[in-house]
């Protein structure tokens, strides 16, 4: 048994599954799992009308994005911030299309500076708004980057030229052939990683540094990392960084809530599907670890898809199948998730920001040397989700949440829980006092105002989020895992579809946007037309004049 739950089943919730699940309902769709991508698909099917169940194998929903509560706090287990929120934007048309936009509302990050990145000689450098803005601030920090940094903000803009450029189901013909010149950017970029692109624009070490410290983000270090996924990133935030106005647990519960409310639809909790049952081309039915057997017309799997793939059978797959399933997985975390008393974080330089801290200026270092569990020099994420909006309800009366964190080796901290237990919870302490040493460094007496302490490693993970290897994203995010290489929804058995990070892209935004096109494909209702989104300008001026809440 694990030592601490989210709130486990108890006998009353199991006997309502329990006597749903013997009335041997009939489904239009079972999907495995309820990460954001099961969520969106799965609340769009149930708009529509179709009969749907969700299989969870934890009492949450969520997947990376549940939250989990200890001592009244409250802490989303990894998602920190999202983009695409704006009116015309893949999440908050998703919500408008299936009625609940005014229930579930985003605040934007300081529109000045939603990151704010602090260098190793001290200085900190604010991440606004605007590519012309944030080459500003670096020259004001360093100066000589004008030309370099407006080269390399000229490759994304020519990769954002590309992709709008792809036909969609709204694009007409002759555009597409009119628009083919635009294409040529993601043929010649589409193996580069970012660290290629820096240096072919002659961008600096300092430039550099400040630009690749959310790297984090995706979890890969910018030699390794397509310079394709991070300009959807780095375009993303930098036309609006948002926040749920009611917090994560508002937004990824009410989800799950509406799609329960629907008729002949039901989320089961704790109920892990362990056998997937093909039959010639089909997929016949799931099974789970208490034994049911759930049968549907179709199946989505939000499931990871190499672990998937075992369950159905490797030698089932088609030999060209294979090599799209067998992808590097992206590296893991840890977090120390702590409950704040008697201080109010804004007085040392947190608000509604977030801070990247490097410890050194040569990021790829800092991944190496933390790939072999050296923390001398890391990289460090700061956020704060209790500045980031006025509601209440994700800490007690006059505390605050402060969440630190970095890349963390699995393998390592496997090894250790499987054969170590002690040694296990000794290496944990010992790094989360290493990240709660470096926080010091902003907040002196730190550990005086430290109400609860909860520490997530890639084997807590692993354990609550069902990610493999504790992986943060899936498969990892290197050329080698994009564009035509990236597994794609459907697969070899016609009712089965593949719908989470690995199948689409990773994050809220992606797995959103995962979750919405596999819904056009299944039903034919595209409602979501990528050529009336709104441009970067109209993006960010809605992100800056959107009604801040004061925090």
């Amino acid at each position: 048994m694990r030592r601490y739950s989210t709130g486990a089943l108890t006998e009353t919730q199991h006997a309502i599954q329990e006597q749903i699940y013997q009335e041997n309902l009939k489904y239009d769709y079972v999907i495995i799992g309820t990460g954001m991508a099961a969520l969106t698909v799965g609340a769009l099917l149930a708009h529509a009308g179709y009969r749907i169940c969700m299989l969870e194998a934890h009492d949450k929903p969520g997947g990376y994005a549940h939250t989990f509560f200890m001592n009244d706090f409250h802490f989303c287990a990894q998602v920190h911030y999202i983009w695409g929120c704006a009116p015309g934007q893949p999440i908050y048309e998703f919500l408008k299309h299936i009625g609940l936009e005014e229930e579930i509302k985003f605040v934007p990050y300081d529109p000045n500076g939603y990151d704010h990145m602090v260098m190793p000689d001290g200085k900190r450098i604010k991440v606004p708004y605007g590519f012309d803005n944030v080459i500003n601030n670096i020259e004001a920090a360093y100066p000589g980057q004008r030309q370099s940094l407006t080269n390399f903000f000229s490759v994304l803009d020519k990769l954002s030229a590309g992709i709008s450029a792809l036909p969609t189901t709204h694009t007409k013909w002759w555009k597409t052939l009119s628009d083919a010149f635009k294409f040529a950017p993601l043929i010649k970029y589409k193996n580069k990683t970012l660290q290629n692109v820096y240096d072919e624009c002659q961008v600096s070490k300092e430039a550099q540094a400040i630009l690749n410290a959310n790297t984090g983000d995706l979890m890969c270090p910018p030699e390794k990392l397509s310079i394709l996924a991070f300009h959807g990133l780095f375009k993303g935030y930098n036309s609006g960084a948002y926040y749920p106005e009611k917090h994560y647990k508002f937004f990824i519960e009410h989800l799950a809530k509406f799609i329960s409310e629907q008729k002949g639809c039901h989320i089961f909790y704790e109920t892990e599907v362990t056998k997937i049952i093909k039959k010639n081309s089909l997929i016949a039915h799931l099974e789970t670890k208490d034994g049911k057997i759930f049968n549907a017309s179709n199946y989505i799997c939000n499931m990871d898809p190499q672990k998937a793939s075992y369950m159905i059978g490797r030698n089932e797959f088609p030999k060209l199948d294979l090599p799209l399933l067998s992808y590097e997985y992206s590296p893991s975390s840890i977090i120390v998730y702590l409950g704040i008393k008697d201080i109010d974080l804004r007085d040392y330089g947190f608000g509604n920001h977030n801070i990247w801290h490097l410890e050194q200026w040569d990021i790829n270092q800092a991944w190496k040397d933390i790939s072999v569990n050296c923390y001398d020099k890391p990289w460090v994420f700061f956020s704060t989700p209790t500045l980031h909006t006025s509601h209440p309800g994700v800490a007690p009366e006059g505390c605050q949440i402060l969440e630190v964190g970095t890349s963390a080796n699995y393998d390592f901290f496997k090894k250790l829980y499987d054969q170590n237990p002690c040694e296990y919870r000794k290496q944990k302490r010992i790094l989360a006092n290493r990240l709660i040493q470096i926080a010091t460094k902003y907040i002196p007496d730190l550990e005086k105002h430290i109400a609860l302490k909860v520490v997530g490693t890639p084997v807590t993970n692993e354990a609550y989020c069902y990610a493999p290897y504790g992986t943060c994203y899936g498969s990892n995010m290197t050329p080698q895992n994009m564009g035509l290489n990236r597994l794609k929804m459907k697969t070899p058995w016609k009712n089965f579809y593949w719908c989470n990070s690995s199948s689409g892209f990773a994050g809220i935004y992606g797995t959103t946007i995962t979750g919405i096109d596999l819904y056009g494909q299944l039903t034919g209702d595209h409602f979501y037309n990528y050529d009336l989104s709104p441009t970067t300008d109209e993006a960010i001026q809605y992100a800056k004049t959107r009604n801040l809440c004061k925090v």
